[in-house]
């Protein structure tokens, strides 16, 4: 894991995870879900971005390229952002608008179109994503054994897939 950007308190990671170690820091337990996806997401080699305040890690993101084909509507010039994750104690603090607004626009990540898909009743992440500038697509669905990611039509879709476009 390296520091990349800091900023007053704040201390933003980049790591680049094995198959045997996703994470360098788990701040959260991991469901069998969780790892099967990790395990997909592998191979589109991801990155996670951490945020530290002080001594604390606050939270992480993951980053994938587009070209997994598990998202037929993203191309290698695109990336996956999410999921991101915040520690409950560190909540309301607006740390995944802070992790979101520095990897879309200060990283050195390049990329035409950044994706995120979000449970349609996470609220709290939905806004997250809007303050930084995604927009809205798309409802969508996840199949069941190979966890693609289908588009719907609106108000269909367990999930909602938004955009973000670099400048």
């Amino acid at each position: 894991m390296k520091e990349i950007y800091k900023t007053g308190s704040l201390t933003f990671y980049e790591y680049k995870p094995t198959i045997l170690k996703p994470f360098y820091v788990n701040l959260e337990p991991l469901t069998l879900r969780r790892r099967i996806r990790l395990i997909l997401a592998y191979f589109s080699k991801f990155k996670v971005y951490y945020l530290k305040e002080d001594d604390h890690f606050v939270g992480y993101c993951l980053v994938q390229s587009g070209k997994d084909s598990r998202y037929k509507f993203a191309t290698e010039e695109d990336i996956i952002v999410g999921p991101y994750f915040v520690v409950e104690k560190f909540r309301g603090r607006k740390f995944s608008i802070i992790l979101l607004d520095y990897i879309l626009k200060q990283s050195d990540l390049k990329f035409n179109n950044a994706y995120d898909y979000i449970h349609k009743n996470n609220t709290p992440s939905i806004k997250a994503s809007e303050a930084v500038g995604f927009q809205y697509m798309s409802d969508a669905n996840i199949s069941k054994y190979l966890r693609q990611m289908k588009l719907c039509t609106k108000g269909q879709g367990e999930y909602l897939v938004f955009r973000y476009q670099a400048n």
